[in-house]
């Protein structure tokens, strides 16, 4: 099976939720810092996940689209 990217805080939330061992790392915008990212930090943490800084271009072109809200798995 393919990897296959997620992005936004909603939909990388259910899936570290309901298939955790299927996300292998989540890509978050450094620039990104308000409460909702600070939390969903702390989550990722609590999960184990590996959490690395993307620039937010990156996450774009990954994402196909800018609604990634600084959040892609």
């Amino acid at each position: 099976m393919s990897p296959r990217i997620l992005y936004g805080f909603h939909a990388v939330m259910v899936r570290l939720k309901t298939a955790p061992a299927s996300v292998l790392e989540i890509h978050l915008d450094p620039e990104r810092r308000d409460a909702r990212m600070r939390q969903f930090t702390e989550r990722v943490r609590e999960a184990n996940v590996k959490l690395v800084h993307s620039p937010g271009a990156q996450l774009d072109q990954w994402a196909g689209t800018s609604r990634h809200q600084g959040v892609l798995a």
